[in-house]
């Protein structure tokens, strides 16, 4: 039997890792003393130094479609970087309010008193763990990007792996220039991982949060009727403060659910515009060129927009089953002004929770949509 408080300690360890891989960058703003320094300076300098960058390299290649849509998509990537840099800039306090009550979030369901609550969330710790360490290494992936030019070399870009070049500094004229290009690749992949991998790493563990409190909520639940169980019929004036806390509960978990869409919302519209963006363009080569390089490129957008689309979706299904919960405690046998109070929670309880992209949900059905018109492109293309 695990000991109480094992889910705070799990809890701890998932935001250790995060900051830890935020420090690479010097970027850790969990810390709550982080001020800016001169790394972060030369990170956002080098960011912002991607559009100088993708114009050179474009007119470098111009007589090439294939590297210019490479060209393209990886400026894209770095334009999501780019808009995305204020959530280390400007969104500092609300991340940490959000971090700070994913760790509070046990003591408010009661972990610390009751086995059963505290097994619910070392579930979900244990979860967060896992999922945060397959999405590092999902994007640290991109490293194989790296190892194109030893498995397939292209002399048109000088075998390096990118479709960048830095201005004035040709790799074929002298194999220190080339080290030098070579070096700044790697550099925007670290840059890259670490900036974005801790990033969606909080968005999908509050996600996973909210899940949780919604399956904290139906075992309280579960706890009610069994409570009501054993009491006489309508006598269950004793269960008002404990139906209160559920209601309370109920209308926190909303509150944190409306916190973690504000403040992530603009994050999703600029994953979706981007990811969008580079399907297109590298649908364009495939019509072309069926037989080319870009497809992993294309795999790898796909699967950061269906990471975020899935735990969206898998939120949607969670909060659809508390309603259910609700009206299937013996509610007939509470007071009068009891059953009142179950309605108002019924009601609140039934309106769907998603998070939003501006212009469309952040579900499984927004990523069948991005598929199907990618698809409908691409036959148009044929």
């Amino acid at each position: 039997m695990k000991k109480l408080g094992t889910s705070e300690t799990n809890i701890e360890r998932v935001f250790g890792l995060i900051g830890k891989h935020m420090e690479v960058l010097k970027l850790n703003i969990l810390n709550p003393n982080w001020r800016l320094s001169v790394l972060p300076i030369v990170v956002f300098a080098l960011i912002g130094f991607m559009p100088i960058l993708t114009a050179f390299s474009v007119r470098k290649y111009y007589d090439f479609l294939e590297i210019i849509v490479e060209c393209l998509t990886q400026a894209c990537t770095g334009m999501q970087v780019f808009f995305r840099s204020y959530f280390y800039l400007c969104q500092r306090d609300l991340c940490r309010q959000i971090v700070e009550e994913m760790r509070e979030q046990r003591i408010s369901y009661g972990a610390n008193r009751s086995e059963r609550m505290e097994r619910l969330f070392q579930r979900a710790t244990e979860r967060m763990m896992f999922i945060y360490r397959l999405i590092y290494a999902m994007y640290c992936g991109s490293f194989f990007f790296l190892l194109g030019p030893l498995i397939m070399p292209d002399p048109r870009k000088s075998s390096l792996p990118l479709a960048f070049r830095i201005p004035f500094l040709p790799p074929d004229e002298n194999l220190v220039y080339w080290c030098l290009n070579y070096m700044h690749h790697i550099m925007l992949n670290v840059i890259g991982i670490h900036h974005l991998a801790p990033m969606d790493g909080i968005v999908i563990l509050a996600l996973i949060s909210t899940c949780t409190r919604i399956g904290a909520l139906q075992q309280m639940l579960e706890e009610l009727d069994e409570q009501i169980t054993v009491a006489e019929w309508q006598q269950t004036e004793h269960l008002e403060p404990y139906l209160d806390r559920i209601i309370e509960l109920n209308s926190d978990m909303k509150r944190f659910v409306g916190l973690v869409n504000s403040t992530f919302e603009m994050h999703f519209f600029s994953v979706f515009t981007m990811i969008c963006l580079i399907i297109c363009m590298c649908l364009n080569v495939i019509a072309s060129q069926p037989k080319n390089s870009i497809y992993p490129l294309m795999m790898a957008s796909i699967c950061q927009l269906l990471v975020i689309c899935l735990f969206g979706n898998i939120l949607l299904i969670a909060n659809d089953r508390l309603p259910a919960s609700i009206y299937g405690i013996q509610w007939y046998r509470l007071t009068l002004a009891q059953q009142k109070k179950l309605l108002f929670l019924l009601a609140n309880a039934q309106p769907d929770i998603e998070m939003s992209a501006v212009f469309m949900p952040v579900n499984m059905t927004s990523f069948v949509t991005v598929l199907r018109a990618a698809y409908s492109y691409f036959t148009i293309l044929h």
